[in-house]
Formats: C-alpha cells, sequence, structure tokens
C-alpha cells in the first residue's frame, strides 16, 4: 500500500522509525511535507509576512497531489507540550483531503480533544493504538449481505439514518470485466475506480485492491479503453444507489441496484488472522436487525440471472 504519513513538524523526529516499519511490511511511503527541512517555516517568518503567506500557500498547495496519489494517509498523532495525540491544522487539512478523496485514514494514537474532535470522529479514521502491525499489508473485506424488500430497505433506511452517521449518498456505476480474477471499474460521485477482489464474488473475506482517480478527472471511459485494449470486455454492467452509514466501526450499505434488487451490506475490514471473530460480529449485527442471512446459493442463482440478462434489466 502507498502510505502519506502526515504530522506535527515537532514529530518528524519520529518519522524514519515509523518509515522503516512499514516498509518491512512493504508498503511504499511519502514523507511529509518540508521533510528535509521541518523549521524551514521558523526561517521563513523571519523574513517577512508576506513572504511567509507565500511558502505557507506553497505548503499546503502541495497537500492534494500527495494525498492523492497515495491509497492512504497515517497521521502520527504523538504528545506535544502536554497535548496527548496532537493534531495542528495543517494535519487536519491533510486528514480532510484525505477523507474527500476517498483514501483509508489512520491515526497512530486515539482522536484527541481539541477544536476538530467532532469533526475528526465524523471522518471515522482506524485508530493503531501504536500497533503498526495492524497495518497489515493483505487487506481482508469482511462482508455478509442479504436481500430485503422494499419496505425493509425503507425501514432500515430510516432507522440508520436516526441511529447511526451517515456517511454519505452514492450513485455507482460497475463494470466487470471478463477475467480470471474479479476485476472492475466502477464510476460514482468521487470520481473512478480500478478494483480488483480476490477469491469467490459472494466469499465472506476477500483481499481487495483499489486504484482510484479524481472526479475532476474524466478517467472512467479511458479505463475501459485500457482494459479493452489489454483483451478484456464487458462482462456485466450494474447500477446502483447507495447509501452508507457508519454503525460503530462497521460500514453499512444499503443498496438499490437496477434491475437486481435491495440489499443491505455489512462491512469490516481485517486481518488474516481476525476474520473469522469479524464475521460473527457482523452476524450478531445482521440479527440485531432482525433480518435473516441469503443463503450464498441464493445470491449465485440471483447473479447468474442477472448475469445472463442484464442489458435487458437495466
Amino acid at each position: 500500500m502507498k502510505i502519506f504519513i502526515i504530522c506535527s513538524k515537532h514529530f518528524y523526529h519520529k518519522v524514519p522509525e515509523i518509515k522503516e516499519e512499514l516498509e518491512k511490511f512493504g508498503h511504499i511511503i511519502t514523507l511529509p511535507n518540508s521533510f528535509d527541512e521541518p523549521f524551514k517555516e521558523e526561517e521563513v517568518k523571519k523574513l517577512s509576512s508576506e513572504e511567509h503567506i507565500k511558502w505557507k500557500s506553497e505548503m499546503m498547495k502541495l497537500q492534494e497531489p500527495k494525498v492523492r496519489i497515495n491509497e492512504a494517509v497515517l497521521v502520527l498523532n504523538v504528545e506535544k507540550n502536554g497535548q496527548p495525540n496532537y493534531i495542528g491544522g495543517a494535519t487536519f487539512m491533510e486528514i480532510v483531503k484525505a477523507w474527500e478523496l476517498n483514501k483509508k485514514i489512520f491515526l497512530y494514537n486515539p482522536i484527541p480533544e481539541n477544536i476538530f474532535t467532532d469533526e475528526l470522529k465524523a471522518i471515522n479514521p482506524i485508530i493503531l493504538n501504536k500497533d503498526l502491525s495492524k497495518l497489515n499489508p493483505k487487506n481482508i473485506e469482511v462482508e455478509i449481505r442479504s436481500f430485503i424488500t422494499e419496505e425493509k430497505y425503507e425501514e432500515l433506511l430510516e432507522f440508520f439514518k436516526q441511529n447511526t452517521e451517515f456517511v454519505k449518498e452514492d450513485f455507482q456505476e460497475t463494470h466487470y470485466f471478463d477475467s480470471e480474477q474479479d476485476l472492475r471499474i466502477q464510476k460514482n460521485n468521487a470520481g473512478s475506480k480500478i478494483w480488483m477482489k480476490k477469491g469467490q464474488i459472494h466469499d465472506d473475506a476477500r483481499e481487495e485492491i483499489e486504484i482510484f482517480t479524481s472526479e475532476k478527472e474524466n478517467n472512467f471511459e479511458n479505463l475501459g479503453k485500457l482494459f479493452n485494449g489489454l483483451g478484456y470486455n464487458i462482462d456485466i454492467k450494474w447500477l446502483r444507489k447507495r447509501n452508507q452509514f457508519n454503525w460503530n466501526g462497521i460500514k453499512i450499505c444499503l443498496d438499490y441496484t437496477k434491475g437486481y434488487g435491495y440489499i443491505i451490506e455489512l462491512e469490516k475490514m481485517s486481518s488474516e488472522e481476525n476474520k473469522k471473530e469479524v464475521l460473527e460480529e457482523l452476524k450478531r449485527k445482521l440479527s440485531e436487525l432482525k433480518i435473516e442471512e441469503t443463503p450464498k446459493e441464493i445470491f449465485n442463482e440471483k447473479y447468474n440471472y442477472y448475469k445472463n440478462n442484464w442489458r435487458n434489466l437495466i
């Protein structure tokens, strides 16, 4: 995974050790802005306020391209001058940019109590509690899904709006290719992405790889042309409306897919070692909602029907 380390310049001395540990896992690391000159800002301030503003503006403009080329940001939020888990304004801006670009966001320590606390909770970063081993290069997506009726869909939509954190509403067009792997491209409200999932289509736990592009760039059509040029053809198209919620760390998706139906999906990322425990947790949550898990045989049957008829169904 490509990871951008972000933090206050006062913590730059901690970065080399963190970088070395992450590289042992096979991650590719982008270092913080002005890492080689951590106190350059103090020097520029002495020149003039105009030079300081110009320099600061240039540093802020570097945030988006650095966040964009990475898959995740790791926030080193440690103690500064008696403030536990410190996150300053510039680092917070980088976190927001990562959230806007749908990047994974990891905090080395828990969310601090400061002016950004509520916003950080809403962003819902993954807390490592100093345990870098949680950044296992194998990102295992554990999920369970069930078909539901339109009436149950409306009931759940109201329940989650009132009792959980609403994340976003999304409209997605996804193309599956006739590849040996589960290879896809998707266009949604945030932009486009290349997406590959290992394993079988309805497995409970699967390793996934995602590469994102910006909503400012019209890349979806070009991604399709790229895979066509490599010899892959579109196997299926899906048109989906999705409402996403955060339910105490569990990603909840309420979907309506044209020609396919209404589905609830519960998802949580896990390491290989913990995937069975995470799956049991998701099953308990589904039971709390008074929903029976749809057997894989039913999903396979409906999937195969849609695969053979999607051109008429959409």
